[in-house]
């Protein structure tokens, strides 16, 4: 007996151990979706990869991953020239030809300058050289309100103005100007409008030796006033002072006389100064990744993620002081990658489909939706073929709740959302409209209905601690399933959907218990513009903006007393104040800052 037990369980032993063995390799070629998720995440957002910044060789790198995992589940290449690729070129800074020269010459010597070492170029110019005497212009400042201009009685027409950077009594508590808090008229781009302005060449921007000492503050190498149309460098302090000595002065001297009378002091340098500049853009070549899976019909539905991110921190980190390390992006957005890559895989292996699914990994999102910006201008199937877009951006970081919006964007979707809702762990809140700056927003603008995915925003947001350890494998998995009941059921309508325009006004006032209508302002922002304050691509026709007389052009400075200096302080500022509320803004016209009262309404 004993020894018959002994072999009867050494037989169901082995037995045991082969069955476990086969359980584990079946397991193996067949990873769960949780398994398969967490692989992509984890290569994606890898030390390898390097935060996948746009123009890097990383982002290449994960393009290519994507496409051959495209290729392996069967889907079609739906890029240009039959590959899974769509090229564009984003602009990725400034850098420094050859041809950067300033030379001064006096009646006996002639002095060359060395780009970087004693100067900054700040903008290209119009033209490759300029020429002309140095005339010294104060703080190059012309504020007719507060009874001071730096320009008064002086011609510049053809020469190069020396001036100034900030603005006087910048340390005094009852400074005519504001103090320690700068005004508008301290700005580099008012300095330099105002130079253009007077018929000046080219801008020399110098150190305020008396409250910035050299060594004080860093001096930023990026242009700052490109597109303004005249040639602008900075001097390095120690050349700040060797040029003012040419005039028998220095800047101590200088700004002590200004700060005491606030009178304009002026010279000319008996200097002659000759600058060629060439600073040109740095362009790179990114791909959008697309592929396909036809359907029995010529309607598509796309479904997308943005691949890339923000590399080593700029632009676009959070977490300034840790600048140059790699920020890897779990969250925003190897997850919606991850999710992209999993419904492709998905979808392949089900049945055949009535309407097709196009699945793109987006490019130049960080920098302002380019990549999906560009397939709307440039699409590689007739967008009129388009029957919705589904978008997924940060799908990563739930605590059991799933954001959605674009619900509003055609009828169908709410229905279809409330459904899913009944068989789905997660608490869905909707908004109507296409809220969130992700790639939907560039579909929405071509009238196609969106929805986008979201788990929202957390702490690591844009910082280097946005990692694979901090994600939550399990509802992604879930909102996954989200968003593959929704694509089937929107495929199983077969019908195309008609797009509703959302009254996102109305939607918030509906959200706030009616209490008021969203604040009314009148204009489009420039979003392109990036040298400081509001620039206002177009003041729309009978509005508080066009009636306040302001024009297309003009750059908001100041909003309610405060310096605006971005888009969101500008919004911010805004959504503190009501309906029939007057506030005082400022704006810069061709270097003049003008003041008026605008009279908010409800949108």
């Amino acid at each position: 007996m004993r020894r018959f037990f002994s072999t009867r369980l050494s037989r169901r032993t082995c037995l045991g151990s082969i069955i476990v063995f086969l359980l584990s390799a079946l397991a193996l070629a067949h990873p769960s979706t949780e398994d398969k998720l967490m692989e992509h995440l984890r290569y994606l957002a890898s030390d390898e990869l390097k935060g996948r910044g746009n123009g890097t060789p990383e982002l290449e790198q994960a393009a290519h991953y994507i496409a051959e995992l495209f290729r392996e589940y069967g889907l079609r290449p739906a890029g240009n020239q039959q590959t899974y690729f769509q090229e564009f070129d984003v602009s990725m800074g400034r850098s420094l030809g050859p041809e950067n020269q300033v030379t001064l010459e006096t009646g006996t010597e002639q002095i060359r300058l060395e780009v970087l070492r004693d100067y900054v170029p700040l903008t290209s110019g119009p033209d490759t050289v300029v020429q002309g005497p140095l005339v010294f212009a104060g703080f190059g400042i012309s504020a007719p309100e507060l009874e001071y201009d730096d320009y008064r009685d002086l011609d510049v027409g053809g020469k190069i103005v020396l001036i100034f950077e900030h603005e006087p009594q910048e340390q005094s508590e009852k400074s005519r100007f504001a103090g320690r808090e700068l005004t508008p008229y301290a700005t580099v781009l008012h300095k330099v409008m105002n130079a253009k302005k007077r018929g000046a060449v080219g801008v020399i921007l110098l150190s305020d030796g008396l409250n910035h000492p050299p060594g004080e503050e860093p001096r930023s190498r990026r242009p700052r006033v490109e597109g303004i149309g005249i040639h602008s460098i900075r001097l390095t302090p120690e050349w700040s002072e060797r040029l003012l000595e040419k005039g028998g002065r220095n800047s101590v001297e200088i700004v002590e006389e200004i700060n005491s009378h606030l009178t304009p002091v002026s010279f000319d340098l008996g200097v002659t100064a000759t600058v060629s500049l060439d600073v040109v853009k740095v362009q790179h070549t990114v791909k959008n990744v697309l592929g396909f899976l036809p359907g029995q019909t010529d309607k598509i539905i796309i479904i997308g993620a943005h691949y890339d991110h923000l590399g080593l921190g700029t632009p676009g980190s959070l977490a300034p002081e840790f600048i140059d390390q790699i920020h890897n992006g779990a969250d925003d957005n190897a997850s919606g990658t991850a999710a992209l890559l999993q419904l492709a895989q998905d979808f392949s292996r089900g049945s055949a489909l009535q309407q097709g699914l196009l699945f793109i990994a987006f490019a130049g999102e960080e920098l302002g939706l380019l990549g999906s910006r560009y397939y709307t201008e440039h699409p590689t199937m007739p967008l009129g073929n388009t029957l919705a877009m589904i978008n997924m951006d940060m799908v990563g970081r739930s605590q059991g709740n799933l954001l959605i919006g674009g619900v509003g964007t055609t009828a169908e979707f709410r229905g279809i959302l409330d459904e899913v809702q009944k068989t789905s762990p997660l608490h869905f809140s909707y908004s109507g409209s296409s809220r969130g700056s992700s790639d939907h927003l560039s579909f929405s603008s071509k009238k196609i209905p969106v929805l986008f995915f979201f788990s929202g925003l957390h702490s690591d947001y844009h910082r280097p601690s946005d990692d694979w350890e901090r994600i939550n494998v399990q509802t992604i998995k879930q909102i996954l399933e989200v968003v593959r009941s929704t694509v089937h059921r929107l495929l199983e309508l077969n019908q195309s959907f008609q797009y509703v325009e959302v009254d996102r006004g109305a939607e918030r006032a509906r959200r706030r218990g009616g209490r008021r209508g969203r604040t009314w302002f009148g204009s489009l922002p420039d979003t392109g513009w990036s040298l400081g304050g509001v620039r206002f691509e177009r003041i729309l026709g009978e509005t508080p903006a066009a009636r306040a007389g302001l024009n297309d052009g003009d750059v908001l400075v100041r909003f309610d007393g405060r310096t605006i200096r971005s888009l969101r302080q500008f919004i911010r500022a805004l959504g503190t104040r009501n309906p029939g509320d007057e506030v005082d803004v400022a704006v810069l016209r061709d270097g003049e800052l003008i003041e008026t009262t605008v009279i908010l309404e409800a949108r």
